[in-house]
């Protein structure tokens, strides 16, 4: 398992990520349109949108191609910074704590982005996190609980 996560930290830290691609953390900052703001007062991320269809007779489901772009998603505590570029109001800031979420959005930050209120998956469900030996999550920074 070590030689593993060794081989796949090697390919990642050497993999130059063509046109189209994302091969680092780096490398998604800087696709999103605002990468100063978004590193500043959040984090970047992939978006995807994707829509589900299920019909009832017959019962099936469909799924479009999903559509991947960049975005940021904002820290709690740099709300403010979103409502004075207009990007959202009060309203929407009551809203949204009353759901114990954050914000993220699509676009420039300068140039009416999509702002949406985005729930934070449970950290516990994340397969990607690495445990250490003993029950207490030694790869989980105190971040990745509470954005």
């Amino acid at each position: 398992m070590v030689i593993g996560v060794g081989i796949g930290s090697l390919i990642t830290s050497t993999t130059s990520g063509g046109q189209g691609n994302i091969a680092s953390q780096q490398q998604l900052d800087m696709a999103v349109p605002d990468p100063d703001f978004c590193r500043q007062y959040g984090a970047s991320a992939f978006v995807i949108d994707v829509e589900m269809y299920t019909t009832l007779n017959p019962s099936t489901s469909f799924v479009t191609q999903p559509a991947l772009q960049p975005g940021c998603v904002i820290r709690r505590e740099n709300w403010t910074v979103l409502q004075k570029q207009g990007a959202i109001n009060n309203e929407d800031v009551r809203e949204c704590k009353q759901r114990m979420n954050t914000f993220a959005y699509i676009g420039s930050i300068r140039d009416q982005p999509i702002v949406r209120c985005v729930y934070q998956a449970d950290v516990n469900e994340n397969k990607f996190i690495i445990k250490g030996a003993e029950e207490d999550a030694v790869g989980i920074n105190k971040e990745a609980i509470q954005f």
